[in-house]
């Protein structure tokens, strides 16, 4: 008798099948996966893993974490009655503490066999009999997570080395059972099929040697880059899903071995799982309204490539505070691909959208010279393409990545993007002046990028000046509710281009202030006088001063 195993990977928060950008219904989501995984129950045997990074990425899972005591996610996996879970690099944001919770709450039983908290393994290998069929469950978590996690977040904790973890509980195990399924919250440095490398060989992403150089695995169940694939390398079935949970993964043992990708998106949605989170959602909605500021013109996004071209507002609005914040000469920021921008008022639902990850601020030293080389490799995003500038393929694929292009702020440059593929800069100005090679700068960046996220290797290698321990979402929500400036003055005799330009990046409204240097022919004609302009000035200064 066939039975199956079901997983998902790269949930993200998604417990409920509910957008939060429209505030309307979703089609994804555990809530969708609850009725698809009873109704598969029915035919027969299923078990049910989920492969990591489940713990983050939504409003709900955001204001959760923070205000309830219990860990709505592990209330969310046992209402579907989960067997097994692995350990994502997005679970470790919240602190070893909170992981530790999380496991413990949570009613099946953890695999990840590579992680330590305290010296004792958060989890270990599991053999399953069923129908007369011994099945190996092995679970790791990429272990490159040190390079960008806050260090914080990891005290007590202990990241084994992927590769080996995986060859030693393999050989314990393959004599013992009929299969082995490997569940790795990780994914290809390599092509399927070729084998040739599709990044960097940081050790970030090693499903491929794991294939390639550990005998006696049958299928290899992977995450963490968002793709939607199924292969085989060499004797191992290999399978990843996409992120968000719009589909599931599925391992059939029958006669023989497959692996399929399950669409769940039309699903019905398990009304009885969104009724024991609706006191939570409704919460996290309340929260996300409350309005904490504004911004004289709206900021939204219709196309993440456009806005990095021309440099959309909303980056400068970023880098402004993050200057401001952490006394930096220089900001870098990025743009991440589902960002959807400001409107003209400023809710926590605005910020937790635009900025969904727990990164923090760092402000580096940085030489003239490592900023040039800086500049230089983020131009490599770029390449010439039919006599247009485009997107280099490799930050498309295998993963997208196009938060890895960072735009800068207090800095001005040129970017020559060259058909032969040698980019190079140019023009290069710090403050209005020169970029000096030798002279030290202060850059703030994400923490991410610090410790050389993005394959930025040179980073981790530069003094830390300082940190700022809240997460960027916070940092702009307590900018933005601690500077309300309501209006900015220019006279009737300037251009007023620089209060437009100061106006935009702080949300604050453009006003009029007379210098009554003179009355002018127009308004005399009009039969305006001093004292009418100077009524002016009076309600222009009250709206100022609140």
């Amino acid at each position: 008798m066939a039975f199956k195993i079901l997983s998902t990977t790269d949930v993200h928060g998604n417990l409920l099948a509910y957008n939060f950008v429209n505030s309307d219904i979703a089609n994804k989501g555990l809530s969708r996966f609850s009725t698809f995984l009873e109704e598969e129950r029915k035919k027969g045997k299923v078990i049910y893993v989920d492969n990591g990074d489940i713990n983050q990425g939504t409003p709900l899972v955001t204001y959760a974490n923070a205000n309830l005591k219990e860990n709505i996610v592990a209330k969310a996996l046992n209402h579907l009655h989960c067997d097994y879970i692995n350990i994502g690099n997005h679970d470790f944001n919240y602190g070893s503490e909170f992981l530790y919770n999380y496991v413990k709450e949570t009613n099946a039983k953890c695999i990840t066999g590579n992680v330590k908290y305290k010296n004792k393994k958060l989890g270990s290998t599991d053999i399953i009999d069923i129908d007369n069929k011994k099945v190996a469950l092995i679970g790791v978590v990429t272990d490159y997570i040190d390079h960008w996690e806050n260090p914080k977040n990891l005290e007590n904790l202990e990241i084994l080395n992927v590769f080996e973890t995986v060859k030693n509980s393999v050989e314990v195990v393959r004599d013992k059972v009929d299969y082995v399924v490997v569940f790795y919250h990780g994914g290809f440095e390599r092509d399927l099929e070729s084998g040739n490398p599709t990044e960097n060989l940081t050790g970030e992403n090693v499903g491929y040697e794991i294939c390639d150089k550990i005998s006696g695995i049958d299928v290899l169940v992977t995450g963490h880059q968002h793709r939607t694939l199924t292969g085989k390398i060499k004797d191992t079935f290999v399978i990843q899903c996409a992120d968000g949970c719009a589909t599931c993964m599925e391992i059939l043992f029958d006669e023989n071995i497959s692996v399929n990708l399950k669409d769940i998106s039309e699903y019905e949605i398990d009304l009885d799982m969104e009724e024991k989170f609706k006191k939570a959602l409704n919460e996290t909605e309340k929260w996300l309204d409350i309005e904490i500021g504004s911004c004289n013109k709206e900021m939204y996004i219709s196309d993440t490539k456009t806005a990095q071209l021309a440099k959309h507002s909303i980056t400068s609005f970023i880098n402004k505070i993050q200057k401001e914040t952490m006394g930096a000469d220089i900001s870098s920021c990025c743009l991440f691909e589902v960002m959807p921008g400001f409107g003209k008022k400023l809710r926590y639902r605005d910020i937790i959208l635009n900025y969904p990850f727990p990164n923090t601020l760092v402000l580096k030293e940085m030489s003239g010279q490592n900023i040039l080389d800086y500049l230089t490799q983020l131009s490599t995003y770029w390449i010439v393409k039919d006599n247009k500038i485009d997107i280099n393929p490799k930050f498309l694929y295998p993963k997208r990545e196009m938060y890895n292009y960072d735009m800068l702020d207090g800095i001005e440059y040129t970017m020559n993007i060259s058909k032969s593929g040698k980019n190079y800069i140019t023009d290069v100005k710090v403050d209005g002046e020169e970029l000096i090679l030798d002279k030290k700068y202060k850059l703030v960046l994400n923490n991410y990028r610090a410790t050389g996220g993005g394959n930025f290797s040179f980073f981790p290698k530069l003094k830390t000046l300082k940190e700022d321990t809240r997460d960027i979402a916070e940092v702009l929500i307590d900018y933005v509710k601690e500077n309300k400036i309501p209006v900015v003055y220019h006279i009737e005799m300037g251009k007023g281009e620089l209060a437009e330009t100061v106006a935009k990046n702080s949300g604050a409204k453009v006003k009029l202030l007379h210098s009554i240097h003179t009355v002018t022919k127009e308004d005399f004609d009009k039969g305006i006088t001093y004292i009418d302009l100077m009524k002016q000035n009076v309600e222009a200064l009250k709206e100022g001063l609140n």
